[in-house]
């Protein structure tokens, strides 16, 4: 059940706000949005509210903005269909979505991508401001036996207050500085009992970790960020699971490592992991999958927002739109494109939880 509820946790709030970034800008641009859904197919529950339908459908793998003057490429059913061309008849032109300017229509689609990575930062500043950080310090926690570190007379409980007169403000520093000094004498200055002293030791390769070391393990310390420091943390960590995801999928695609995907069972498979660790963990999960749902978003494939930006700007250089058939046929090509990964992501999920 945990895992159950965690997934639908992740996915839901992911989606909803998505489908928010679209539906916010349309609505501010004056767009005549007929239905707001969280999910696909047929209606299970919902309202309407000043003209927009807002409902939770059947399938659950993403949702859609249903706009005037929009053609969705959603699962509709007759009900919406009629309704729709019921209301149409009342639209103005300034409330239609294809007669919006580019650059209205271009912010409508990306906002839902920018939502995704919006709810990633605010999950990452709560989880920040609520936990804290976990940092290195300058004291030794243990020195490993037989190592430049013992052989100099380390011990567990030094604080190293700088290495080759550099004073030690960053306690991150301390790898950098040795790892530069291979095959070289460093002088490190220790703190203990009250008094300073100097050693002289000689770093040693490492060939499993494949830089220098001495020896020792550094201690780790909690602390505590503001809120303002919670924010910067949470942008900073942004970039750099974006960083990550890029290089991951670049080295997929190089075929520098093997392909591996996650489909919904082995997200849901996640996501109850990380529940079981606390619901701050489930924040932080939620928020790598809202980074990588923003992220692949992006891709220019038609059927989804990056591919949708592509055809209108596609559109702008033309002057005029592509033609339906030819917009149907690449919709086609972008849905069998993901189909496909969906199975072969779906294929590893089985194959990873059965042969545990």
């Amino acid at each position: 059940m945990i895992t159950f509820f965690s997934f639908i946790f992740v996915l839901g709030i992911a989606i909803l706000f998505h489908e928010l970034g679209h539906f916010i800008i349309a609505k501010i641009s004056g767009i005549k949005v007929f239905r707001f859904s969280l999910g696909f197919g047929p209606r299970i529950i919902g309202f309407s509210f000043k003209g927009t339908e807002y409902v939770v459908s059947l399938f659950p793998f993403g949702g859609y903005v249903k706009m005037a003057g929009e053609n969705t490429h959603t699962i509709e059913n007759d009900d919406e269909i009629k309704t729709e061309t019921l209301e149409v008849e009342a639209i103005t032109e300034n409330q239609r979505f294809d007669r919006k300017p580019f650059y209205i229509k271009a912010s409508v689609i990306i906002n839902g991508p920018v939502m995704n990575l919006v709810l990633a930062i605010f999950l990452l500043t709560i989880v920040f401001y609520s936990s804290g950080i976990t940092s290195l310090t300058n004291n030794i926690a243990s020195v490993t036996p037989d190592s430049p570190a013992e052989l100099a007379g380390l011990q567990k409980g030094d604080i190293i207050s700088a290495i080759n007169s550099l004073e030690i403000e960053n306690a991150e520093d301390i790898a950098k500085i040795i790892n530069n000094c291979i095959n070289c004498s460093i002088p490190i200055k220790i703190f203990r009992n009250g008094e300073f002293f100097e050693v002289i030791l000689s770093p040693e390769y490492n060939d499993e970790l494949n830089r220098a070391i001495i020896g020792i393990t550094l201690e780790l310390e909690i602390r505590k960020l503001s809120i303002l420091q919670s924010i910067k943390k949470s942008f900073s960590t942004t970039g750099e699971i974006l960083k990550m995801i890029i290089k991951g999928f670049m080295e997929m695609f190089t075929g520098r490592v093997p392909i591996e995907l996650a489909g919904p069972l082995g997200i849901a498979q996640m996501a109850g992991e990380a529940a079981k660790f606390g619901f701050l963990n489930l924040l932080f999960f939620t928020s790598i999958i809202n980074i990588f749902l923003g992220f692949i978003n992006l891709f220019p494939i038609p059927i989804l927002d990056g591919g949708q930006v592509l055809l209108l700007l596609i559109e702008k250089i033309k002057g005029k739109p592509l033609q339906q058939k030819y917009i149907d046929i690449l919709y086609i090509i972008g849905l069998t494109f993901i189909v496909i990964i969906f199975v072969v992501a779906t294929y590893q999920d089985i194959l990873r939880i059965f042969t545990k």
